[in-house]
């Protein structure tokens, strides 16, 4: 089973899955920037591979291959402006500083492994209904 994205629902999906990780593939932002600053960039680890350490409601939190701390990914105003192709998310990014930038991500899982589909449904409890079913004897 590849990677195949088409809206926000199957990136969080994608997401909550154990070894997801995404990693940047552009960042227009970064490459406008001087040879110095991309670099500086690099070093710090904006470039690197991100593994999922938790999610949250309203964002993601990252932590970055071979370095210390976290990043974090919002979407708390929605998916607006982002795109979805195959195993590729593209989110716009507004700094104010010249033209629309954006940022591509490509996910994957770690190590090339997928995890495995979950074999059929589980048995759900069945609540009683009559109080004296409830009850205990």
């Amino acid at each position: 089973m590849s990677v195949v994205l088409r809206d926000m629902r199957d990136f969080k999906r994608f997401l909550g899955r154990s070894g997801a990780v995404i990693e940047i593939v552009r960042n227009t932002f970064i490459e406008r920037q001087p040879a110095a600053t991309r670099e500086a960039y690099r070093d710090k680890g904006m470039l690197a591979p991100r593994h999922l350490h938790s999610m949250t409601r309203k964002a993601a939190i990252f932590r970055l291959e071979g370095y210390p701390g976290t990043v974090w990914l919002y979407w708390d105003k929605g998916a607006r402006g982002w795109r979805f192709e195959g195993d590729t998310v593209t989110v716009p990014l507004n700094t104010g500083l010249g033209p629309p930038d954006a940022v591509t991500y490509r996910c994957r899982f770690a190590d090339g492994v997928e995890p495995e589909e979950r074999a059929g449904k589980t048995e759900r409890r069945r609540v009683p209904t009559d109080l004296f079913e409830a009850a205990p004897a």
